[in-house]
């Protein structure tokens, strides 16, 4: 009876041993690590966080970044993996051509969001392998991380010179570091860089009194001027572009009133789309409280509405590339004249986003309306 017993417990004690040289032998070379990278993989998100997330995503939220899912859109070919959006997000797609080019932006949830408020138990029920996050918001990231959630943190500015471009870049290679779009996101990056060095090069010999002085009008009504200064997205653009910043002294943003406006007294006016100001309400004075009839740009007729397409053409966005060339032809036309920017336009569309646009859309992003400003933050 011992006997036999010995032989079972020694067998099997030999079969124990013959999977684990098994085992060993497949797994020969590969260390613990090297298996956990198979599912997941690390990136430095701009909180300068190290984050793991899952190598194949399918399920993507982006919270109180607006334009995040725009360049999403740029970054990765389509909206179909983004189940979760900000209301504002989805409101800018529907004045914007984004939604042309990725109707399924319509299908993300929105209610797991409320201006800056996360609800997180509606977050949950969306199912996200990442959810892409405010950087500055701190209660979202405490939120995210006692969910257990991989969160990784984008910046609104992600630079303090406010380089618009590069902001834009940086958005563009984290999300495909994040996607695995890791070329996509070179090619259209490098694009960028491209259009900036055109511009640069035309623009690098016209001496300072040759160059307008141009102010952005950021955010406007009745009751409110406020005006884009340094370190901000504004003043990339005019400086880019061959122009002087009319409004150098303010840092970030600031309201104003009109004895600061005739001071400065620009030479162009540029005005955002987050704001429902045409340029027509300037140029006809139509604005109560204010009167812009002294204003030189005005008199001039040299009011601007910047264009929208993928997102608004103000803030980063996948039609950077465009805006430089569109604002270095306002500020500098003798030395754009050979330049047609609709052409350009289309071709960008064309390469970029695999799309054709029609006459009357690119009509459309160079003129938009007031409703350009829907929900915008």
């Amino acid at each position: 009876m011992r006997s036999r017993l010995f032989k079972g417990a020694a067998l099997c004690m030999m079969l124990v041993l013959m999977l684990g040289a098994l085992s060993a032998c497949s797994k020969k070379g590969q260390s613990a690590s090297t298996i956990a990278e198979t599912e997941y993989k690390t990136v430095i998100d701009q909180n300068g966080r190290t984050v793991k997330v899952p190598t194949k995503i399918n399920r993507v939220v982006v919270t109180s970044m607006v334009p995040v899912p725009s360049a999403f859109f740029v970054a990765t070919g389509s909206c179909e993996k983004l189940v979760g959006v900000h209301p504002a997000a989805k409101s800018a797609a529907e004045v914007s051509i984004l939604g042309v080019l990725a109707p399924e932006i319509f299908k993300a949830e929105t209610t797991f969001i409320k201006g800056s408020d996360l609800n997180i138990e509606e977050l949950l029920k969306l199912k996200p392998d990442v959810v892409f996050f405010r950087g500055p918001n701190g209660e979202e990231l405490k939120q995210l991380e006692a969910a257990g959630i991989p969160a990784v943190a984008i910046k609104p500015m992600a630079r303090a010179d406010g380089n618009t471009l590069e902001i834009y870049n940086s958005w563009i290679k984290l999300i495909g570091e994040v996607m695995g779009q890791e070329t996509r996101a070179d090619e259209i990056i490098n694009l960028g860089r491209e259009a900036e060095k055109m511009v640069a090069d035309r623009v690098k010999n016209v001496s300072e009194d040759q160059k307008p002085q141009a102010m952005v009008l950021y955010k406007h009504d009745d009751k409110k001027i406020e005006i884009a200064g340094s370190n901000f997205f504004g003043s990339y653009w005019l400086k880019t572009t061959g122009a002087r910043d009319a409004a150098q002294e303010i840092n970030g943003t600031k309201q104003v009133n009109m004895e600061q406006i005739y001071k400065w007294n620009p030479d162009i006016i540029y005005i955002t789309n987050f704001t429902s100001t045409l340029p027509e309400d300037l140029l006809n004075n139509t604005i109560t409280g204010q009167d812009w009839s002294k204003v030189k740009a005005v008199q001039n007729g040299k009011v601007y509405k910047i264009p929208l397409g993928i997102y608004r053409w103000f803030p980063p966005s996948g039609d950077s590339p465009l805006m430089l060339k569109w604002m270095a032809q306002k500020n500098q036309p003798e030395l754009f004249k050979d330049y047609d920017i609709t052409a350009e336009i289309k071709k960008y569309y064309a390469q970029v986003y695999k799309y054709n646009l029609s006459d009357q859309q690119v009509q459309t992003i160079l003129n938009p309306p007031r409703e350009g400003a829907k929900d915008a933050q």
